[in-house]
């Protein structure tokens, strides 16, 4: 133990004289502060559009007010009144933005047909779509790695090829101390700057302190061993520095980028997934259909859904609302097995990519941190589903008004339904991910143990 102190301090005097990773990890620790920036006012702005939605509503009252003075036609009030189905963000979300700078964090409903209204979106930057999030999990997941590869490509090979190797074995030390104090120094060294990234990080957010804390800084540990045990394998490999640079290079670059690259185009081909536009064409399609169909077939097919509505007058009018938004929602119908299918396309991918991601321990970390901020892909869809709800609900509240012929009042307004999500945590997800690290840990630790096991340290 003595021994392995002596090396440790040893390491310590040695990173304060290499000026070039004093600078590197100064320059990591940058880049994290700055992600962290990133999420955090990404969430914030969110947050602010957010809050400016229940003043948009209350305009859009104001001014049907003055447009309808009195008792009006729920029809009218149905058509021009908009309201928002809201997705709140949780506060991890700032720390891992995951999906939500590419789906809505809102959407603008009105009593028209759900699904045109579901998927239309605003328009984004693809290019800086393309770019990603520069959040906390960016930096940890993929950057992270690129500082533990740059401190531990030489971790012998440097002392080997100095000279300093054989005059260290020469002393009474096992050649593991050495790898092992060397391996230790660097494991706390980035350890140290991940874990006050990740507090900075949870302090600036305003995060809850749940189990959420323990699971996030279980994953970053984990993630580091795993890339550790990658330094050690390569370390065992007993090549020159040059090499064990190229391969350590090498590993990021097939684990980080070339297999999500592949997974993606592969989990594409075995999971299609039909078109959102074309869910929402059909829709528009069936809907324009609508205003030459019989009056009498449209609410036939209506009141097959809707039975408690069959005794209502008969149209004999050329327009009339119920007959407007009926052929609307019949619209929806006509796709809902295809919106179903998108829905069930999309998860099955998600589900099969949690499959294979062990193959990619970056996929994986990736995974569990946005699982973890509620901001991956079942979120959204359970925010959509919330959505559809919520529209239910809407078309519940205005169909007596139509059907039953009952004039809108401004009272009304107040009694209209509201809406409220907020992403919750996958945290199944992120206990599977933490055993899938766990298992990556293990089994490249292993193979560097086994290697340095079968080829011994020899100090040429």
């Amino acid at each position: 133990m003595h021994l392995f102190r002596i090396l440790f301090f040893y390491e310590w005097r040695h990173f304060r004289a290499a000026r070039g990773l004093v600078l590197l990890c100064g320059l990591l620790l940058a880049t994290g502060l700055y992600g962290i920036y990133y999420g955090t006012t990404e969430i914030a702005r969110q947050r602010t559009q957010l809050a400016a939605l229940p003043e948009l509503t209350r305009r859009n009252v104001a001014e049907l007010q003055v447009k309808f003075p009195g008792p009006a036609d729920a029809g009218d009030i149905g058509y021009y009144h908009s309201t928002f189905a809201v997705h709140h963000p949780d506060p991890w979300a700032a720390l891992s933005l995951g999906l939500r700078d590419v789906n809505p964090s809102y959407v603008k409903l009105r009593l028209l047909g759900l699904h045109n209204q579901l998927y239309a979106t605003d328009n984004a930057n693809p290019m800086k779509l393309l770019s990603g999030n520069f959040d906390l999990a960016f930096v940890l997941v993929y950057l992270l790695p690129l500082l533990i590869i740059a401190l531990g490509f030489n971790l012998l090979s440097a002392e080997r090829e100095e000279g300093i190797l054989t005059l260290l074995l020469a002393q009474p030390v096992r050649p593991l101390t050495v790898v092992a104090a060397k391996l230790a120094f660097r494991l706390a060294l980035v350890l140290g700057l991940a874990g006050l990234l990740s507090v900075v990080g949870m302090l600036w957010a305003g995060v809850p302190l749940d189990g959420r804390v323990a699971s996030w800084l279980a994953l970053t540990v984990l993630y580091c061993l795993f890339w550790f045990g990658v330094v050690l394998v390569v370390t065992a490999w007993q090549r020159p520095s040059a090499v064990n640079a190229v391969a350590l290079l090498g590993v990021w670059l097939v684990l980080v980028v070339l297999v999500p690259s592949l997974l993606n185009l592969s989990v594409a081909a075995a999971r299609p997934v039909p078109q959102g536009l074309e869910l929402t064409i059909r829709q528009r399609e069936e809907i324009h259909a609508g205003w030459d169909k019989p009056k009498t077939e449209t609410m036939n097919r209506f009141f097959a859904l809707y039975p408690q509505w069959r005794d209502t007058a008969t149209i004999r009018e050329r327009f009339v609302w119920r007959w407007y938004y009926a052929f609307q929602h019949l619209g929806d119908q006509a796709v809902a097995s295809q919106a179903a299918a998108y829905a069930r396309g999309l998860q099955a991918r998600y589900n099969l990519v949690e499959q294979l991601n062990l193959l990619s321990p970056a996929i994986n970390a990736q995974s569990s941190f946005n699982a973890l901020a509620g901001s991956d892909l079942p979120t959204h869809l359970a925010f959509q589903r919330s959505a559809t709800r919520y529209h239910d609900a809407l078309r519940a509240f205005y169909y007596p008004f139509l059907f039953r012929k009952t004039e809108f009042t401004h009272a009304d307004y107040a009694r209209e339904p509201t809406h409220s999500f907020t992403s919750p945590p996958e945290l199944t997800t992120a206990q599977h991910g933490l055993l899938k690290l766990l298992l990556s840990v293990a089994a490249v630790c292993g193979l560097g143990l086994l290697l340095l096991r079968l080829r011994p340290i020899t100090p040429r």
